[in-house]
């Protein structure tokens, strides 16, 4: 019992503290996925002035951009699905709107613009919640997607898709959805280091105890290095080799 406990202060305190997990996007370089999170939040930062009136954040867990957009909207809304927010977010005591991106609780041409971060390879439907999307839009709303491309396996077992550039030019424009911006997400540097940050992590946290207790300073100091290679690497632009894609939508008014 001791143990378990010590293993919680370490899961919930010491190691958000020494990586700023608790801050996403805005974590240090000691964290996993620094590279990820860097990635994200620089692309939120260069299209927040797209964001406009109601805001929703659909699947936002833990809503780590309402600090950079809350203040260019009129109304910001968190929603999330339990069942997936309970076995990512399980210490998470932030309030949201429980919404099923499948049947979304809003009327039509309801929102201004809708986020959707990290959500649809988690949908056992990608076609249908891109279809709710639109529904809930405005037209000439916006919409700012991301979804990851080469990536681990994650939030299991509610990891179902991966989404090439290609495919998610296809989706997007199948659902009228008219591309503004398209991000790569970093590219060969962002994509190998993190994968390796991931599996040191995950190989490690088979025995928390261990890994907490014994190998934790020499973990985050790897994580710090193969972050500041994957930044090096990433100088030189791969977009077949890139990780994650971030893209701009406006919904296309002919379509309404």
């Amino acid at each position: 019992m001791c143990l378990e406990k010590i293993n919680h202060w370490f899961a919930t305190r010491l190691i958000p503290w020494l990586t700023g997990s608790a801050k996403a996007p805005h974590v240090y370089i000691s964290d996993a996925f620094y590279l990820n999170w860097y990635q994200l939040g620089k692309s939120i930062q260069q299209t927040k002035k797209s964001a406009k009136g109601v805001c929703i954040d659909v699947g936002a867990g833990c809503a780590p951009y309402y600090s950079m957009l809350v203040d260019e909207v009129d109304e910001y809304i968190i929603t999330d699905y339990v069942p997936t927010h309970t076995s990512m977010f399980k210490d998470d005591k932030r309030s949201f709107v429980e919404a099923d991106i499948l049947n979304l609780p809003f009327k039509e041409n309801y929102a201004d613009t809708v986020l959707l971060t990290q959500v649809l390879e988690h949908v056992v439907d990608p076609h249908k919640a891109l279809d709710e999307v639109r529904r809930v839009l405005k037209e000439d709303g916006i919409l700012m997607i991301s979804v990851p491309f080469i990536y681990q396996a994650h939030a299991l077992p509610h990891d179902y898709w991966r989404f090439s550039e290609y495919g998610l030019r296809h989706l997007l424009e199948r659902y009228d959805f008219e591309i503004l911006e398209f991000h790569y997400q970093g590219y060969i540097g962002t994509t190998l280091m993190s994968i390796f940050n991931g599996f040191l992590w995950d190989a490690s946290s088979r025995n928390k105890s261990f890994r907490n207790l014994v190998l934790l300073p020499f973990l985050l100091l790897i994580f710090s290095i193969n972050n500041m290679i994957g930044r090096i690497l990433d100088l030189y632009k791969s977009p077949s080799f890139s990780p994650n894609f971030f893209v701009l939508c406006r919904l296309q008014k002919e379509f309404r």
